[in-house]
């Protein structure tokens, strides 16, 4: 099929899948593999072992029974953030409100749990693909997120190669007007840990850590 836009918005149904024989978890695994570099993707093994371990949430999004979105979740029991570790649309349904339908699902359910949803986002002012860049972050501020302000985040690679800068976001707006820096230490410590097996002593965690402002304000300008 192209890329023409389609009027089935109201079709797109979601499902969790809590079981990797759930006869969706290839498909999503498809969309996964497709959507992103090896440097940002975690191995299928461990993704499946969190899944049947209850620590990753895998949500597909459903068209005619067909997996046409995915997103990959990770709830911090004990704090009140919970990471989109992935989201991804199939190719051949990209550019049709997708993504945002399947984005606001989610920040649905998050919130309903009193909770707010983070998100891990390539920073523009790096890389060669800038544009690409831009256009995801903004994606998700016209979505009701917003970008955690002066926090130098790297994303630890995943095979071996430079760490990646990236971009903290949050959504919906946090519930203060600034985030104590405690709160945020509490975080960037637990995803390291958690999602990248690093320890506390980890340079990139400590550089981040060490040039993190006390406290942390937020905004949801478009980027130009």
């Amino acid at each position: 099929m192209t890329n023409n836009k389609l009027n089935i918005k109201t079709k797109l149904s979601f499902h969790q899948i809590l079981d990797i024989n759930d006869i969706h978890f290839a498909n999503a695994i498809n969309i996964y593999n497709e959507s992103f570099p090896s440097n940002e993707k975690q191995p299928i093994s461990l993704i499946k072992k969190r899944i049947t371990d209850s620590t990753s949430n895998l949500f597909v999004g459903l068209l005619n029974e067909d997996v046409i979105c995915m997103a990959l979740l990770w709830d911090f029991k004990e704090l009140e953030f919970v990471l989109l570790d992935y989201m991804a649309v199939a190719k051949e349904y990209r550019n049709n409100k997708f993504g945002t339908i399947l984005f606001k699902y989610l920040t649905n359910k998050i919130n309903k749990c009193k909770k707010y949803m983070v998100i891990e986002v390539e920073n523009y002012l790096f890389g060669n693909n800038k544009d690409i860049r831009k256009k995801r972050i903004n994606f998700y501020i016209r979505n009701g997120a917003y970008v955690l302000n002066e926090i130098p985040y790297m994303l630890p690679s995943l095979n071996d190669t430079a760490p990646t800068e990236m971009i903290l976001m949050i959504s919906p707006k946090y519930q203060k007007n600034m985030i104590e820096f405690e709160k945020i230490e509490k975080l960037i410590k637990q995803l390291y840990k958690d999602l990248y097996g690093k320890t506390e002593n980890n340079n990139l965690l400590v550089s981040i850590l060490k040039n993190t402002p006390d406290k942390i304000s937020f905004n949801n300008k478009i980027i130009l």
